[in-house]
């Protein structure tokens, strides 16, 4: 791979990392989840705190998705580096188009578009640079 796909790809990882920390591990303080539930865009007349606490387990669920996704991403690195070509570069592909797909719904269901493009665009881009590494190692089968 290219060094500007290796960058790619460790963004799409580290995006991914971060979503774990943010949702998983560090939902329930104050100053974050009141500044994603605004951004999230869903008028509940509760208030922050009883938002965070209701959605709190669907949080820690939702940040250790991203944990296992991150770590096919991992993994496929992994494999790529051992010359184990077609799984690294199936692996990255999943990384890159859950990482792609998540960042379009979450523009469009929300208004954490910054958020949405940082998940949605390295992820693109590199999924653009990682399929004709993978179609060219699907050809030799």
């Amino acid at each position: 791979m290219k060094r500007t796909t290796k960058l790619l790809v460790t963004i799409v990882i580290i995006v991914h990392f971060m979503f774990f920390l943010i949702e998983a591990i560090f939902w329930m303080q104050p100053f974050l989840n009141e500044q994603l539930l605004v951004l999230l865009n869903n008028p509940v007349g509760s208030s922050f705190e009883v938002q965070a606490i209701t959605l709190r387990n669907l949080f820690i669920n939702q940040g250790f998705y991203n944990l296992f996704i991150m770590l096919s991403g991992v993994t496929g690195s992994i494999l790529i580096n051992k010359r184990k070509y077609l799984p690294g570069y199936t692996l990255i592909l999943f990384l890159c188009f859950c990482g792609t797909g998540a960042g379009i719904v979450l523009a469009f269901s929300t208004k954490a578009y910054l958020l949405a493009a940082a998940q949605a665009l390295p992820a693109l881009a590199a999924f653009i640079q990682v399929y004709p590494l993978f179609h060219n190692e699907i050809s030799k089968i």
